[in-house]
């Protein structure tokens, strides 16, 4: 009886260990199988940014050898000549004496035009790209009906001016 006793606490011992070491392997998979997933999810996050950066220091590229304009003069050819191949049809183009924040000097636009919303977006695309220096305020788009391929915009556009500095570092 006692040879039984102490084989049937044996093999509830056993029995424990068993489920106890099965226990933390499932642990160990379900862990294993989480930090799989935490891996791909970061190597895709990784080839993400890697191609944002690559994207970025492209428009950098592009953006730093593109010569600058250095005056309103300058600036107003520069636009004039970007809306005509774009497509659009200037109506007004309307610079506002600069102003001064801090210690930059910021010249408002105001730019009005006949044009289509895909060369309106296309525009605005370039100038993004082209120009870092201007930033749109605000855009008002309106047409006389759904039949209508043309759109009537008012752009509201804010010139960083170059400084002297600013101009020789580019």
């Amino acid at each position: 009886m006692i040879t039984l006793g102490a084989l049937g606490i044996s093999a509830y011992a056993i029995h424990s260990s068993w489920e106890s070491r099965q226990s933390g392997i499932e642990s160990s998979q379900l862990e294993l199988s989480q930090v799989t997933e935490q891996l791909t999810t970061a190597q895709q996050q990784r080839g993400r940014l890697a191609n944002q950066i690559s994207n970025l220091q492209a428009i950098v590229d592009v953006t730093s050898n593109a010569p600058r304009p250095s005056n309103i003069n300058e600036l107003a050819v520069t636009l004039v000549a970007s809306t005509e191949l774009h497509g659009l049809n200037l109506d007004q183009f309307e610079p506002e004496p600069p102003r001064s924040i801090g210690t930059d000097e910021i010249q408002s636009i105001l730019i009005r035009a006949q044009c289509t919303y895909q060369a309106l977006t296309n525009w605005l695309n370039e100038l993004q790209s082209q120009m870092p220096d201007i930033h749109v305020v605000s855009i008002s788009i309106s047409t006389q009906g759904p039949e209508q391929a043309t759109v009537a915009t008012d752009i509201r556009l804010d010139w960083y001016i170059p400084t002297d500095q600013q101009s020789n570092t580019n």
